[in-house]
């Protein structure tokens, strides 16, 4: 499924974000290019902290703002470095994404189909939303003669915001599969529970075999091991961007309050909320998803455990394997949780969001309060 996605995903080799081909020479290329991006950023940063900082401005606002365009940087760093070091480990993760699919069709005879065309409208709805957030910075700019750090963190912005997006896109195919997995164990426990009462029940007679529960367990272990590939890939950049988008999110809504307090001109009211509010639409999309794989999760120990009960009721000499395989299902589902995690610092869940929903209360009010000194 994530190859048939690859001859639009590789045109975010732009931003260095994929890699363009599997070609060994054109890869160095682009890891070329990508070396020149990042330092060409870290370049204009260090120019602009050092030598130009902007001036005319509050001294909290300033140092704030010193502080977030700081840590877009970084975090664009540390994007790029992570998917130019491991162009190979990415089309892994796409085969075994492939492989998975496959396993589906052949040994759960399952059909597995695309994404729908909803989940695909609304990834186009975001990255339209990302785009269209920066006009109102680029008015307010050209209009009013105020630049601070918009120009020089605009490159950083785009590739940072698009890395969440793509993020999001293959956190979203994990979770389908998980979600096929867990419809595929709820039909099974059902058939068991109805048990096969004609021999013409051909497909629940199958379904409720020992083979066909190896092949879910299977199956189970394939998607840890791309969840784990996933985190692997992505947790340094999960990590950093969690941070700098729940920097950025306060700093502008702190800015949305002095602008309110009439400190600064009513217009830049459209700069701070085309920032804050796009960010806190990303981080919402982003721990909705996490919380999707971990209910999901829950679901499939639910049947496993339902499968489990249903099967010691059976007095069958053949069903003390299944009991025993079934036993040691449910073990492994509930100690290699289906979870996206950030380098083992976070699990990305609505708790992650309460968190950061708190921790913004806590930080404006200190920053209202320095800004009032």
């Amino acid at each position: 499924m994530l190859y048939a996605l690859q001859p639009y995903l590789k045109y975010f080799a732009v931003l260095g974000l994929v890699p363009w081909t599997e070609r060994s020479f054109q890869q160095m290329l682009q890891k070329i290019y990508t070396t020149a991006i990042i330092l060409f950023n870290i370049g204009v940063a260090f120019y602009i902290v050092v030598y130009s900082p902007p001036e005319g401005d509050l001294l909290v606002s300033l140092l704030v703002s010193c502080i977030v365009f700081i840590s877009q940087i970084v975090t664009m760093t540390v994007i790029e470095l992570q998917v130019m070091c491991q162009y190979d480990r990415y089309y892994e993760f796409c085969l075994q994404l492939k492989c998975l699919r496959r396993q589906f069709q052949c040994e759960l005879l399952q059909q597995v189909q695309r994404l729908p065309w909803t989940r695909y409208i609304k990834y186009f709805l975001l990255g339209a939303l990302n785009i269209a957030s920066v006009v109102p910075g680029v008015y307010v700019i050209l209009h009013y003669d105020y630049i601070g750090y918009f120009w020089y963190s605009l490159a950083a912005v785009i590739i940072n915001r698009f890395q969440c997006l793509l993020l999001l896109l293959y956190a979203e195919l994990l979770g389908f599969h998980v979600e096929l997995l867990g419809l595929r164990l709820k039909d099974v426990h059902n058939c068991r529970q109805l048990g096969v009462h004609s021999v013409l029940d051909v497909k629940c007679e199958q379904m409720c075999s020992l083979d066909y529960l190896l092949s879910l367990k299977r199956a189970y272990m394939e998607l840890y091991r791309l969840f784990g590939q996933y985190n692997g890939l992505y947790g340094w950049s999960i990590v950093c961007i969690f941070v700098v988008m729940f920097l950025d999110s306060m700093i502008n809504i702190y800015w949305a309050l002095l602008v309110l307090a009439k400190i600064y001109n009513f217009v830049f009211i459209y700069m701070t909320f085309s920032t804050f509010v796009p960010l806190l639409i990303l981080l919402f999309t982003f721990c909705r998803c996490g919380e999707y794989c971990k209910r999901q999760h829950m679901l499939i120990g639910s049947h496993v455990r339902g499968l489990a009960c249903t099967s010691q009721r059976q007095l069958e000499p053949s069903s003390q394997a299944y009991t025993a395989v079934l036993a040691e299902f449910a073990m492994q589902v509930e100690q290699d949780a289906l979870i996206i995690s950030a380098e083992g610092f976070m699990d990305i869940d609505y708790s992650l969001l309460m968190s950061i929903f708190t921790a913004m209360v806590t930080y404006l009010i200190v920053l209202m309060q320095f800004g009032s000194l």
